[in-house]
Order: C-alpha cells, then structure tokens, then sequence
C-alpha cells in the first residue's frame, strides 16, 4: 500500500481528454522514480503488464487494480482505451485478435515489431509529452495540430516507436541508437490532406452521434480497393497492418469517395457489411454442403481443387521490424 499511496499523492499527473493508458502508467512511473515494471508491481498488477496491449483492451480485474493505484474513477480508466472509442462510434470490439481500424504494434514480450504506434515529432517536444488515442487509428496519418505527418519509427535507425520501453515516451529518444524523438524539421503537409482529414473525422463523429452508416461504408469501401487496387495487390495484409504512409497513400487514392461519404451521410446509412450483416441470420435458410465421396481418389482430388483456391496470404518483412 505504499507504492499506491505515493501515487495518490502525486496530483500533477493527471489523465488528458484523449491520452491512451499505458501512456499515463508510464508518465506516473516517472513521476514517482520509478521504473514501469516496478511501478506497476507496487499497484498489484502482474509482471507481464507491459506485454500486453493495455491500450487496446484491459479486463475487469486490471481496471479495478488501475483505478484504485492511480486513484481514479474506474470509468475514467476505461474511457483510456481504444477499444471504448471505438464502442462509442458502433464498431464491435474484442479483447484479442483482428479488430478493424487498430493499428497492431506486434507485442512479444517488451518488444514491438510492428510500425502500428504513430507519434508526432513536435508533439513529443512539448514538456507535458503523451500518447494520443488518435496514434492508433488507423485512418490517422497527419497532426491536426502542427500539420506535420505522423512517424511510426526512429528517423535514424529505423526501430518501431516502443513507448514504455527504455523510457523512450517520457525522453522522447530511441532506446536503441539514442537519437531524439522530438523536434525534427519535417516537410509540412498540404491543405488538401488536411481538407481529407477533417472529411474523415466528420465520418467519426457521425459515427459516434449514432450514425455509423458512412463509417461502415468507408471501411468496406478501403477493404475493396486495398485487395483489387493493382497498386495495393501486392502487399497480402488488411490495410490496417500497413505502414503510415502505404495507409495514407490508400486514403488519398480514395479522396473522392471519403468525401461523398463526408457530404452525405445518408448515402451509407444502410451499408453494415463492413462489419456484419444486415439481416437476421436465423432467418436465412441453412446453406447445404455437399457431401464427400466414397472414393478415396475422388475425395483426394476434390481436397486438391479445394487448395488451389485458397489465396494465401503474403507477408512481407518490410513491416516487420529486424
């Protein structure tokens, strides 16, 4: 009880509107001269805390412990998720595996290799430094706020952004080569893809006043493309797990349909087959399989004809760190 009275008494760190968990874990950690590990020791939590994806999901049990060693409202704790956002705007979510528009850091154990956490270089700069929710998004690739492009690597050696390790957050430097972080001269975007960015968070926020439709449609519409697209053909994983740039260079090809979408909401308002179906399943009939047959050399070519069909996917090591 010591560790979590030390972290009660510290009333500077608190929580931002849009800052994700393991974001404000790892500020207090320092605050309180600690390491993230033994910081989250002192508050009960497990020791394998950090390999896991805490801004995606926690459970009952973590949240009750987060919000009684941090000292505050368990709902405050919950809204610090992506998964809570994403509720709000009408995406069914799970606690693990795929789940549309999260981009995925690729944890195994401390380590990420995967580019799936973006950060803004001036944002960084500032003393009072965060991980924004928005950083997970994947329809994210540029700052609002200093109309620069979002980065998902170390500008000189190339390792994925790995926040709660080597107190890369909080430094705001590589853990790996050491090189800042922070305050790098980047080429400003133009006000075209500022234009397609506030288009796409006018389909967010439809999505979260009760009108998902065009989220739905939007998200359909960039599967399509990112499958059929010559140009995106080649890179055999959901457009989620993509690079920042690939994910940008998919939104802009597709600037038209993000802004009709934008313009009239009411044009996706009946499209649900981004994420389920429309109609009640039980009232389908059942679909007939056909049956195998006795013969053991029809059955095995039958297998055979079946395999050729599957497409497997093709994974590619340029977006997976080495």
């Amino acid at each position: 009880m010591v560790g979590v009275t030390m972290v009660q008494s510290d009333a500077q760190v608190v929580p931002h509107p849009d800052e994700v968990l393991g974001s404000l874990l790892a500020r207090r950690a320092w605050r309180a001269a600690h390491g993230t590990a033994s910081f989250a020791k002192s508050m009960g939590l497990p020791w394998d805390v950090w390999c896991r994806d805490i801004d995606r999901s926690i459970n009952v049990l973590f949240l009750n412990k987060v919000a009684e060693g941090l000292g505050i409202e368990r709902e405050c704790v919950r809204t610090m998720t992506v998964n809570t956002f994403l509720s709000k705007c009408g995406v069914p979510v799970q606690a693990i595996g795929f789940e549309p528009w999260i981009t995925y850091v690729g944890l195994v154990r401390w380590k990420r290799i995967r580019y799936g956490q973006m950060y803004c270089c001036r944002c960084l700069d500032s003393p009072d430094r965060y991980l924004c929710r928005d950083w997970r998004i994947s329809t994210n690739w540029l700052c609002p706020a200093h109309s620069l492009p979002l980065q998902d690597c170390c500008p000189e050696c190339g390792k994925p952004f790995t926040p709660y390790r080597d107190d890369e957050l909080v430094l705001a430097r590589c853990g790996r080569c050491t090189t800042s972080l922070a305050g790098h001269d980047l080429q400003p975007v133009s006000d075209e893809e500022l234009e397609l960015h506030r288009h796409i968070q006018s389909i967010w926020n439809d999505a979260r006043t009760g009108r998902p439709g065009p989220l739905c449609a939007l998200y359909r519409h960039l599967s399509e493309v990112a499958v059929c697209d010559p140009r995106f053909a080649l890179a055999g994983e959901h457009w989620s797990y993509w690079r920042t740039w690939e994910r940008a260079a998919l939104l802009r090809s597709q600037e038209g349909v993000i802004v009709r979408l934008a313009s009239h909401p009411s044009r996706g308002a009946l499209v649900w087959c981004g994420y389920s179906l429309a109609c009640d399943l039980s009232a389908r009939p059942k679909r007939r399989t056909a049956s195998m047959p006795i013969d053991p050399q029809r059955r095995a070519q039958l297998l055979l004809d079946m395999a050729r069909r599957v497409r497997w996917p093709r994974r590619s090591r340029a977006r997976v760190s080495r």
